[in-house]
């Protein structure tokens, strides 16, 4: 009978091990399509969310430039610009402002004060009256007023003297030292970054090409499957975030591309990673789903030797649970018990028991709490483990401890007063007596004669102490 059940139980287990190879293996062809789309959706996600910081971080670095640029209006508007001394000190002393290179003060003449605090003629074909109907603005990309072949930003703030406009200060932002500014640091260094003025679908920044470009940021790509031109233009036109994928003929392949409104006239940051690095991740997924193939056949011995080796120990950990003391980490009662037995059954040539008692417990609970108890008793059982070793103490009650060796009496009562004196160095007080016993002598009697001498020791503590109440 009994073989047959141990024969009914091993088919059992076979046919749990089949079938769960066969789930292994239905989930693993499961895992292999959504790993494969988990990975590519979170290099997107890393995507959009390094184009968010992206995004605020050019918003917050051109703000910066504007609110530095009202702050220098101020300045220069208390003493205004009747004679341009002011002026003048002000922007020679300010070499560049954050990502402003350069900058002027245009003049209601229409002459434009320049930081050497010379007049310079404008150009582009700005005029004083239209600015200063606009207030304080941010430019799209301009010809340079210095160098009409370069292009650039300009931020623009009114210079106010008692309630009237007397210029335009206003900050020059180098496209090219944009782009140093804006460098992208992620994907392996292998992202770029875009500013676009999706008004006229021109490039403010691209790191990709080193400067900007007055190229169509839509027309005439390839757009990826899955992805769309009208939906791109959409969420332009909308102003809202996304997600397309591109043929770039500057690197050859697919770029991934998030956009983000910036905040900022028409402007949108769009920050793209090559197709290569996103299938960088999938090929990596693909070489785990290898392995998990290759493991599969393994699995079920694994899971049999771990069953064994966790079983083990999770014994041995019961059975220290059940044999050790949780506030000292000592043996406890049912461990002393077991010695007990041991001991009485294998008795050695000699054998001395170390019998301890912490003084004022109850009293040390009563005034300062538990906490202070359990530090007390920690100490005790720390010193005891110094001089007898671990293993060899016990806590057998609340506050006694009992340590068993086989060195003589008086060995173990050098180490006792060692014992002893290191509680006293913690600020406690610990009573010991020690008894020993030759081979025909019975273990519980050594004990007691420990414990006898204890209450001795206890007895003239408490005594030279001036406490003459009950031992406890």
């Amino acid at each position: 009978m009994e073989n047959k059940k141990i024969s009914r139980q091993g088919i059992m287990n076979i046919l749990a091990a089949v079938s769960l190879k066969l789930l292994i293996a239905a989930g693993i062809f499961a895992a292999f399509g959504l790993l494969r789309a988990y990975s590519v959706e979170t290099c997107l996600r890393t995507l959009e969310q390094e184009t968010k910081e992206a995004k605020n971080n050019i918003y917050q670095r051109i703000s910066l430039v504007q609110d530095n640029l009202k702050t220098l209006a101020n300045i220069i508007g208390q003493e205004g610009l009747a004679d341009y001394t002011q002026a003048k000190r002000v922007l020679s002393a300010c070499e560049n402002i954050d990502m402003a290179s350069r900058l002027g003060i245009l003049l209601p003449d229409n002459q434009i004060l320049q930081q050497d605090g010379t007049l310079a003629a404008p150009m582009n074909g700005i005029t004083f009256d239209a600015l200063e109907e606009k207030g304080s603005f941010i430019t799209n990309i301009e010809p340079d007023n210095v160098n009409p072949d370069e292009s650039v930003l300009f931020c623009n703030v009114p210079i106010v003297t008692e309630g009237k406009t007397e210029g335009i200060l206003f900050g020059v932002i180098d496209l090219k030292d944009g782009s140093e500014f804006m460098e992208v640091d992620t994907f392996d260094g292998k992202a770029n970054l875009f500013v676009v003025d999706v008004q006229n679908m021109n490039f403010i920044m691209d790191t990709l090409h080193g400067d900007a470009k007055t190229s169509d940021v839509a027309r005439g790509r390839r757009i990826k499957k899955g992805y769309s031109e009208e939906k791109l233009m959409q969420d332009f036109s909308q102003e809202q975030a996304g997600m397309t994928a591109y043929f770039s003929e500057s690197v050859e392949e697919y770029l991934y591309t998030a956009y983000e409104p910036v905040g900022i006239q028409n402007w949108f940051v769009l920050l793209a990673v090559p197709e290569s690095v996103v299938l960088k991740e999938a090929l990596y997924t693909k070489k785990i789903l290898f392995w998990l193939g290759f493991y599969e056949a393994l699995m079920l011995l694994v899971y049999i030797w771990w069953d064994i080796i966790y079983t083990r120990k999770e014994m041995q950990a019961k059975e220290k649970m059940a044999t050790t003391d949780l506030l000292t980490n000592l043996k406890n009662r049912n461990a002393y018990e077991q010695a007990l037995g041991r001991y009485a059954q294998n008795h050695p040539d000699c054998l001395t028991c170390v019998y301890a008692d912490a003084n004022g417990l109850h009293e040390l609970n009563n005034s300062q709490g538990h906490l202070a108890g359990d530090k007390m008793l920690q100490s005790v059982a720390d010193a005891l483990v110094e001089a007898f070793g671990q293993g060899k103490v016990y806590r057998i009650g609340g506050d006694e401890f009992l340590a068993f060796t086989e060195t003589d009496e008086n060995t173990a009562e050098e180490s006792a007063t060692k014992a002893k004196e290191k509680v006293s160095e913690a600020g406690y007080h610990v009573s010991v007596g020690t008894a020993s016993g030759e081979k025909a002598t019975a273990v519980t009697a050594i004990v007691k004669a420990a414990e006898k001498k204890m209450y001795e020791d206890k007895r003239q503590y408490y005594m030279s102490h001036g406490d003459r109440r009950k031992m406890r």
